[in-house]
């Protein structure tokens, strides 16, 4: 069985920020055979995280310029290659990826997906996210849950005739 972790990143006490903690924690409440890690920052301790496990799905607030509550599904090459990447969290999380994938490949996730939700307001000081951030960390919980499930569902065995 392969091990998935659910990494949410952000600030918890930061209005959109905390989209990243808000899935990780609805995740957590659930009770499925994975693991949930909170991170406040993405750096290196980032890859101490994820190193070790077969899957792993990290969830962050970005401002690329999308409306809020967009959702962006990005693999570590695409934040070097979209210039709308750039300029968002996912550039200094892509490089930490980059420095991990590089250094320790044998012990980086083979499968990494991660979900960047546009950010309508950063600075603010609440523990409640815009509305259209809150829709959007529903839509990444379950698509996790989803995908969990398909891939955790035991495969029909082939029928010899």
């Amino acid at each position: 069985m392969s091990r998935t972790l659910v990494c949410g990143i952000g600030n918890p006490m930061l209005k959109d920020d905390r989209a990243g903690i808000e899935v990780a924690e609805q995740i957590e409440r659930m009770n499925i055979n994975l693991d949930v890690e909170i991170i406040y920052g993405v750096g290196f301790e980032v890859n101490d995280k994820i190193m070790g496990y077969d899957r792993v799905f990290i969830i962050d607030a970005a401002k690329m310029g999308h409306t809020a509550g967009t959702i962006l599904e990005v693999g570590v090459d695409d934040i070097f290659h979209d210039h709308l990447l750039a300029s968002s969290h996912a550039t200094t999380l892509g490089s930490t990826l980059k420095v991990g994938y590089d250094l320790f490949p044998d012990e980086m996730p083979g499968e990494l997906k991660i979900f960047l939700i546009e950010a309508e307001d950063y600075f603010e000081f609440t523990k409640t996210c815009s509305p259209a951030v809150t829709v959007a960390i529903q839509k990444v919980v379950d698509t996790i849950v989803s995908y969990f499930n398909q891939q955790s569902s035991p495969q029909p065995e082939p029928m010899l005739c």
